[in-house]
C-alpha cells in the first residue's frame, strides 16, 4: 500500500477529467449556508488557479469543452498542460480550465478531481489524473509515479480522505475483509445489485429470479457509485418487466412516519455481487429533517444511484490496474477510524 492520505474537497467519483476553476471572476458575496436553490455561483469562494503563476502551463490551443450534467449544472472552458500533483505524485498532464460555471453547486469548490475511467474521456483530455500520475512512459524530470492504480474513499459525515494506491486495513471494521466486485460498465464505476431490504422485506422484486441474460447468475440491476449523489435513489416504476413492484414506492410505505422510522432505527441491507452489506439508520436518516436520505430516480434511468449514504457505510477501493475489468472493493467501515482533517499535516503519511 502506498499510504498517502489526502483531504479529500473534491466529487471524485462521477467525474471523468481534471478541471480547475480559474482566477478571472467577479467577485460578489457568499454565504456558505445559504439555503438558497437558486442561488448564484460566486467564484470568490473558492481558490482559484491562477496560469499566469505558473512557469510550467501551457494552453492546448482550439481545443476546449463544455458539459452539462444531469442536474443541470453547465460549465465550459479551455483546455491547459501542466504538473499536477495529488499527495506525493505528480506529473505533466492536460486538464480542463473552468471560465464559465452556472451552478451553486459548485460554491466553495476548487475544481473537479478526475478519478474516472478512459473509456468516459473526452477527447480532448484523452487520459484522467490517476492514469497520468501512474503512466511511467513520460519525462522522469516532471513526475513521481504512483505505482498501484487504485484509491479507496473513507467517508464520514464530517471528513473524507483519499487513499492512493491500496485501502488502509485500519478503516475496515474488525472481523471483517474487503469483497471485491467487478463493474457491469467501462465508462462508470457501477456494480451489480441483487437485492435490496427493508424491514425483512424485498424492494427489488426482479421478476424472474435468475438472470435471463446470463444463466446461471441471479438477476441485479446496475448501481452506480456517485459521491455526487447525496442519498440512495431508487426506481418507482417496474422498470418496464424488470421488476414485479416500485421499489420506491415500497420503500415508502414501509418507513410509515418519521416517529415509527426513528424508534425501529433499522439499517437497509444492500447484496451486491453476491455479498450483503447494511447501510446504518444513522447514515440513512436526515435527523434535522425527520425524513429519509431515499429517493426516487428519474423515469428513464434504469438502475440504483448509490450516494453519500453508501459512501459513509462502507470503505470503497477502485482497483483500474486493468481498466478494461475494473474491480470495486467494499467494506464495513470502522467507526473508530478517523479521517485525516485540515491541520493534521497527512503528508509526513510517506509512501511506502
Amino acid at each position: 500500500l502506498q499510504n498517502i492520505k489526502t483531504l479529500m474537497t473534491f466529487n471524485v467519483i462521477a467525474q471523468i477529467f481534471l478541471a480547475v476553476i480559474l482566477g478571472n471572476w467577479k467577485t460578489l458575496a457568499f454565504d456558505p449556508f445559504e439555503k438558497n436553490v437558486d442561488a448564484p455561483f460566486v467564484a470568490n469562494f473558492s481558490r482559484k488557479f491562477h496560469p499566469r503563476m505558473s512557469m510550467s502551463f501551457a494552453q492546448v490551443l482550439f481545443d476546449g469543452f463544455h458539459l452539462k450534467y444531469a442536474d443541470t449544472a453547465d460549465l465550459s472552458g479551455y483546455i491547459g498542460q501542466d504538473i499536477v500533483q495529488l499527495g506525493h505524485y505528480y506529473a505533466r498532464t492536460k486538464f480542463g480550465c473552468i471560465t464559465r460555471c452556472d451552478s451553486a453547486d459548485f460554491n466553495g469548490v476548487d475544481g473537479i478531481l478526475g478519478m474516472g475511467m478512459p473509456d468516459a474521456a473526452m477527447a480532448s483530455i484523452p487520459e484522467p489524473l490517476l492514469f497520468a500520475i501512474t503512466d511511467n512512459t513520460g519525462d522522469p524530470v516532471s513526475q513521481r509515479i504512483l505505482s498501484e492504480r487504485k484509491f479507496t474513499m473513507v467517508v464520514t459525515r464530517t471528513a473524507g480522505e483519499l487513499q492512493l494506491g491500496g485501502f488502509d486495513k485500519h478503516a475496515i471494521a474488525p472481523g471483517h475483509e474487503m469483497q471485491f466486485v467487478k463493474t457491469t460498465s467501462t465508462a462508470e464505476y457501477s456494480v451489480p445489485i441483487n437485492s435490496i431490504r427493508f424491514d425483512g422485506q424485498e424492494l427489488l422484486d426482479f421478476a424472474t429470479v435468475m438472470n435471463p441474460r446470463v444463466p446461471g447468475r441471479m438477476s441485479w440491476l446496475p448501481g452506480i457509485l456517485d459521491s455526487g449523489t447525496s442519498c440512495l435513489v431508487l426506481p418507482d416504476s417496474k422498470l418496464q418487466g424488470v421488476l414485479r413492484s416500485k421499489p420506491f414506492s415500497r420503500f415508502v410505505s414501509l418507513v410509515r412516519d418519521p416517529l415509527y422510522a426513528e424508534t425501529r432505527r433499522l439499517a437497509i441491507e444492500v447484496t451486491i455481487g453476491g455479498h450483503r452489506f447494511e447501510i446504518p439508520f444513522v447514515e440513512w436518516w436526515l435527523a434535522a429533517d425527520r425524513r429519509p436520505c431515499v429517493q426516487a430516480a428519474p423515469p428513464a434511468f434504469m438502475g440504483v444511484l448509490l450516494g453519500d449514504v453508501l459512501f459513509r457505510a462502507l470503505v470503497v477501493q477502485f482497483d483500474l490496474t486493468h481498466p478494461t475489468v475494473p474491480v470495486i472493493g467494499l467494506a464495513p467501515r470502522n467507526p473508530h477510524y478517523r479521517p485525516v482533517r485540515p491541520g493534521s499535516r497527512w503528508w509526513r503519511h510517506r509512501p511506502r
